[in-house]
């Protein structure tokens, strides 16, 4: 049988990225990695997602699979061998696709001004802004933890493996901790969102969240050459 060639074009930092990763290992699915640049993209890149011109692509054998959640289900569709990514309940892919959607919509929706908007002027109100913003956002995420949680569909303490929402959700974790330092934006504690703050800490625990997303310092780094931050 020939050897399948599995390629994924992603930026380390990429969250959307990260998560193609994770379901790549979650699978045990072996794959070259190629880095990409945003500053100069490769004429790979261009040719393989010449619609959006932009990371993950997934190239399996010679045909390429653009945006993070549907690479996810093709992966979950062409290695079905467990562990299954997607729940096999109606209602419950549903949800998971529902809820993988709001947060990604509304992660552009909230971080998109304070990433690009922000000047000496302006800086206290957008920062306001944002922050009641990404509260609400966390406020509307911890209902879906909850059920999601009732339902076995995030990861849990003594679960052996990441499904679909954690694929999701994870790479963002990071993320959260450097917009924290960068801008103050803080996600509620315990108090407000107690589903939500313990889906993130079992992410935490997890060996392959914890080996494949970047630390902190790096992502501030990043966020500092990229949109002028401070």
């Amino acid at each position: 049988m020939k050897k399948e060639l599995v390629r994924l074009l992603s930026l380390w930092a990429s969250p959307y990225g990260l998560r193609v990763q994770l379901a790549l290992k979650a699978k045990g699915i072996e794959y070259q990695y190629i880095a990409e640049d945003n500053k100069n993209k490769s004429e790979l890149l261009l040719s393989s997602n010449p619609v959006y011109k932009k990371v993950p692509v997934l190239i399996h054998n010679e045909t390429p699979i653009c945006e993070s959640l549907i690479i996810i289900e093709y992966i979950d569709e062409t290695w079905p061998a467990p562990p299954p990514l997607l729940p096999s309940h109606p209602y419950d892919r549903y949800l998971v696709r529902f809820w993988s959607n709001f947060i990604d919509q509304k992660l552009i929706e909230v971080m998109g001004p304070v990433f690009s908007g922000i000047t000496a002027e302006n800086k206290s109100v957008v920062w306001k802004k944002g922050q009641d913003e990404f509260a609400q956002m966390a406020i509307t995420i911890e209902r879906g933890a909850a059920e999601m949680e009732l339902r076995g569909l995030i990861y849990v303490e003594g679960k052996t493996c990441l499904g679909y929402m954690d694929l999701c959700f994870a790479p963002y974790v990071a993320l959260f901790g450097a917009v924290e330092e960068l801008f103050g934006l803080k996600l509620p504690g315990s108090e407000k969102c107690p589903k939500l703050q313990k889906w993130i800490q079992n992410l935490l625990t997890n060996e392959e969240v914890k080996l494949t997303l970047p630390d902190v310092d790096k992502i501030v780094k990043h966020i500092k050459e990229a949109f002028g931050a401070e």
